[in-house]
């Protein structure tokens, strides 16, 4: 089933600090979409706003939500990136206390304690955040491509 989102453009739907030549909507609206469209496949959204605008808006719909979906890719890459580096640490970490001969129960439940740590983070980075953040930039896609009916 497509989620139809209705929008009214009256006036001041764009960022007013952006260029003119790439124009993006203000922050108000991007929640508003964002939050529309959070769990739904298929969008449709019916715009209602002045004739003269409407090049302007698809525009900004458009350099908006693939700016943000840009943001979040870097955002997954650095993710990945820390993941592969503590679980690295962790690992790295339990060979040098076996290779060093760590004795005694404090210093062997405090590499334990450490490495489980650093494995859990990542862990939790590879299933929590990377997916949170790929279902956003999944959202942001559906926006971009959603079918634009003006009224």
């Amino acid at each position: 089933m497509t989620q139809r989102i209705d929008l009214t453009i009256s006036r001041d739907y764009l960022e007013p600090f952006a260029s003119p030549s790439t124009p993006k909507l203000c922050p108000e609206l991007v929640d508003y979409l964002s939050e529309n469209a959070w769990y739904h496949p298929e969008l449709s959204l019916q715009i209602s706003c002045p004739e003269d605008e409407r090049e302007r808006l698809q525009q900004a719909i458009s350099n908006t939500f693939t700016q943000k979906s840009e943001q979040l890719s870097a955002t997954i890459n650095t993710q990945r990136l820390v993941a592969l580096v503590l679980l690295v640490l962790a690992i790295a970490l339990v060979l040098a206390a076996t290779a060093l001969g760590v004795e005694g129960t404090i210093p062997v439940g405090l590499v334990t304690v450490t490495a489980w740590m650093l494995v859990w983070r990542t862990a939790e980075i590879f299933l929590l955040d990377i997916r949170s953040n790929l279902r956003e930039r999944r959202k942001c896609q559906r926006i971009v491509s959603a079918p634009k009916h003006f009224l």
